[in-house]
Formats: C-alpha cells, structure tokens, sequence
C-alpha cells in the first residue's frame, strides 16, 4: 500500500511540476545557421544569407552598430585590410529556446588570423549571441579582446601615412 501511495502521490507531484522550461539544442536548424555564417565569415564570404535582419542590432564589446549593412563592412575589412588565414577554431554552438520564448543561439571559438600590416600572428577567443525572432538575426552580441584588431588597424594607419 505504501509503495502505491508512494506512486500516486509521484505521479501526482510530476503530472503538477512545471512544464515551462528552456532547451538547449546543439543539432538544430538554428546552431547550423550559425556555424554556417561563421564558415561564411572564415572564407571571406559575405554574400546576403537572408538570415540576418535588414535591423540588424549589433553590440561588439562596446560599440553599438545599427543594420545589417553597417556590420558587414567590418567584418569585410578584417579580410581586405587587416588579417590574412582567418580562421575559426574549437567552435562550440548551441542554441536557448528559452520557455519565455526567446531563442538565443550561442557561440564559443577561438580566432586566429595573421596581421597583413605587422606579420603578427594572432589567437583571440570569442563569444558571440544570437537572438532569433521570426527565422532571422534580430540582434548579435560579441564579446573578444579588442588588443589585435587595435594594434593591426594603429599599425595599418601608420603605414598609409
């Protein structure tokens, strides 16, 4: 009797248990998407996807950059003007479906790059988020040390003096 009540009651407590929880995803649409724009951004290939907003929001560290076509020259110019074998290493993604219902999708990676200025070679981890409203990138937040990108770009500057 006791372990029937002790199921009753289990089933009863679980049956009531909140069912509004997030899921994280690492095989879904989304964390594809994403690292199929940074392989896109590692072959220097900026073509428009159709999955970023035309509204784009960026935040990177502490710039704030409003639409899609005033990111994607920055990006540009880490190939044109700054770095040469860009590359994306250990990347790591996974997507928040947040019971809210916001959807978030996260990567983790390390960037290398040689600097076409200095020679330099050099290796900075990254994170970037992504926010997902209606199948499109709504809103992009990056957070990387700023030191190569500064020094390549002071460098840069100096030589076209």
């Amino acid at each position: 009797m006791k372990y029937l009540l002790s199921i009753i009651l289990c089933t009863f407590l679980l049956g009531c248990a909140e069912t509004n929880q997030s899921i994280i995803k690492t095989d879904d649409n989304l964390t594809s998407n994403i690292k199929f724009l940074l392989e896109k951004y590692e072959n220097n290939e900026f073509d428009d996807t159709g999955l970023y907003s035309a509204e784009l929001i960026s935040r990177i560290n502490n710039l704030d950059i409003n639409g899609y076509d005033n990111l994607i020259p920055g990006f540009k110019a880490h190939h044109e003007i700054l770095y040469d074998n860009i590359k994306i290493k250990d990347l790591y993604v996974h997507t928040n479906y947040f019971a809210n219902g916001e959807i978030w999708s996260n990567a983790w990676f390390t960037w290398t790059g040689t600097g076409k200025t200095t020679g330099e070679d050099y290796s900075n981890r990254g994170h970037f988020d992504y926010k997902w409203e209606n199948g499109k990138i709504v809103e992009l937040q990056a957070y990387y040390s700023e030191s190569a990108e500064t020094n390549e770009a002071n460098a840069y500057a100096e030589a076209q003096k």
